[in-house]
């Protein structure tokens, strides 16, 4: 029996919803809600696709009241620690960072235009039960993505490169 794919995916983000889930992780962890901070999280959200570190900070300075890189990086360590940002990693080895909903998830990201699509589930639990009693490895997790070509950019019939 086919397995509706339909209800895998995850919908797009509500950005205003991360934002308000962000700030009230934080007021229940204690963490302060600082100036910095915010200004973070809301460059986060203003982008289209997988975003770097370096990338976020150089976006920042742009602006008089930037963040300092260690805000920065503790902050998108402290996200992703917490399942807000997940680390995407690219079909070259590239590596970025996309908001997301904390939970178990995994991604399909687009070789051609760097979509990533967020979607949950997956049947290898007895895959993984298997290696790790072959190998005597205790597994404490698994990171799942999938590369490929999203549905836009093969009805524009472009080309991977």
């Amino acid at each position: 029996m086919a397995t509706n794919t339909s209800s895998l995916l995850q919908p797009p983000l509500d950005t205003q919803a991360w934002l308000n889930g962000v700030r009230a992780a934080w007021q229940r962890s204690g963490l302060r809600i600082t100036g910095p901070r915010l200004r973070v999280i809301e460059t986060i959200v203003s982008y289209q696709a997988p975003f770097s570190a370096e990338q976020l900070y150089a976006d920042l300075c742009m602006h008089s009241d930037a963040p300092g890189r260690a805000t920065v990086y503790r902050t998108i360590d402290q996200l992703h620690a917490s399942g807000w940002l997940a680390r995407i990693h690219g079909s070259v080895g590239e590596e970025g960072y996309i908001p997301c909903q904390p939970g178990h998830l995994h991604h399909l990201v687009c070789t051609q235009c760097g979509a990533v699509t967020s979607f949950e589930g997956c049947d290898i639990e007895q895959m993984i039960a298997n290696v790790a009693e072959q190998t005597g490895f205790s597994v404490e997790g698994h990171l799942l993505q999938l590369f490929g070509r999203c549905a836009k950019c093969r009805s524009q019939g472009q080309v991977a490169s």
